[in-house]
């Protein structure tokens, strides 16, 4: 392993660390739920629209953050960010009103786009050639992790002194541990004589792939933001509704908390294999096979009634996750020379598909008793992922396609001006 090398996997390490503590809070939200409604008298759906603010914010400021990432570097906005999301968690620990609830969440969301996903992926698309996959796979695995971790350490300080303690105690490890880290490690590109900005700028012509304005127009964009809301709807609209179905076909509360638990761990090991795999079959082939099982796995809620349908739908919807897979799809679409910029975009679409998602499932429910109608829906729509991203096109084909488009409109009059030569 070169210097380079190893300086890489010492940056793949400061980013598992900032996905674990910025990300374990938020996947940790639930421990505060309970006390923080107690606390103020509010009702359970009151305090949900306050908390749903923080991934709409997330969501309506990825463009801008992905846009500004290509252009000022990686390196000052995770900073920005990380520091920001460690203030909101110690605002939040002494806020007395809704209206304080809504502005440090509304703050906190921007923080946690401009600090987490979409520049990890950026960070690492830039770093490694090979063994990419496994790189993203190392990283985003931190997010599980620290959905496991981050909950039980949450859960003991809210128990043993309360909410407020618990939300200090989750802005304090970003502030001392993630900040600093960023601040030593993190750099857009594996250059250690330019700065972070000038890489930014003068870097993005000396890599392959399209301009954002191209990328618009390919089909292979959009034909990844329609897989990419597809399966934000699937599987947050099953994730969000899993416990609430299992415990009304007559799990217990506790052993259907416990499996939903589990689709953490199995989260996390399916970052690093899949990821792996990736870099040997390419990331739309092993995308394609995730959609496919994610309808595999959700389809196996049909046959809840019998514990080894669940179980099979735990580890299987759990295994695919494919946010660390979408960096290299668009790689091998589109390119990285805007890559902040069309994972910002694409981000946003995916927000659409998370709002929408756990609403279709409720309405589903609602109208008709049950949750199989949101199931087959769910099922298809990950078909429909899977037949999109099959038929998105390499980079090569896409820029042939664009360079044929630009000299089209020429050739009338070049034929006109042929026909008239004597």
């Amino acid at each position: 392993m070169d210097k380079q090398d190893e300086r890489g996997w010492v940056v793949v390490g400061a980013l598992f660390a900032t996905l674990f503590l910025i990300w374990g809070p938020i996947n940790a939200g639930g421990v505060f739920f309970i006390p923080v409604i107690k606390h103020f008298g509010w009702s359970r759906g009151f305090f949900s629209l306050l908390v749903g603010i923080a991934p709409l914010a997330a969501g309506l400021s990825s463009p801008a953050v992905g846009w500004l990432m290509d252009r000022i570097g990686v390196r000052q906005m995770m900073i920005a960010g990380a520091s920001t999301v460690a203030l909101g968690y110690m605002a939040l620990s002494r806020a007395n009103s809704a209206a304080e609830f809504l502005v440090v969440l509304f703050i906190l969301g921007i923080g946690v786009t401009a600090s987490t996903i979409i520049p990890t992926a950026l960070v690492i698309t830039n770093w490694f050639q090979e063994n990419r996959g496994l790189a993203l796979g190392v990283a985003f695995a931190g997010i599980p992790l620290g959905g496991t971790g981050v909950t039980i350490f949450a859960n003991y300080v809210v128990l043993h002194y309360g909410f407020r303690a618990g939300y200090f105690a989750m802005g304090v490890p970003i502030a001392l541990i993630v900040v600093p880290l960023l601040a030593a490690f993190v750099r857009t590109r594996p250059d250690e004589h330019a700065g972070d900005s000038e890489l930014a700028t003068a870097g993005a012509t000396a890599v392959p792939g399209l301009e954002l304005s191209e990328a618009l127009r390919s089909r292979s964009f959009w034909l990844i933001a329609i897989a990419e809301v597809l399966f934000a709807t699937a599987s947050l609209g099953v994730q969000v509704h899993l416990v609430p179905y299992l415990t009304g076909i007559g799990y217990a509360p506790t052993v259907a908390a416990g499996l939903f638990a589990a689709m953490f761990i199995f989260s996390a090991i399916g970052s690093f294999v899949i990821g792996s795999m990736a870099d040997s079959r390419g990331g739309r082939v092993m995308l394609t096979a995730v959609f496919v099982a994610a309808a595999a796995g959700i389809a196996a809620l049909l046959g809840a009634p019998r514990f080894a349908a669940v179980v099979a739908c735990i580890v299987v919807f759990g295994f695919v996750r494919e946010t660390h897979l979408l960096p290299l799809v668009i790689n091998e679409s589109l390119g990285v020379r805007r890559l902040g910029s069309i994972l910002g975009l694409l981000a946003l679409f995916t927000t659409f598909g998370f709002a929408a998602g756990p609403a279709i499932a409720g309405r589903i429910f609602d109208v008709t008793g049950s949750y199989t109608g949101a199931w087959i829906m769910f099922i298809a729509m990950g078909l429909v992922s899977a037949l999109a991203m099959r038929a998105t096109r390499e980079l090569a084909d896409e820029e042939a396609r664009i360079a044929v488009g630009k000299v089209l409109p020429l050739n009338p009059g070049q034929e006109q001006g042929s026909a008239a030569a004597p």
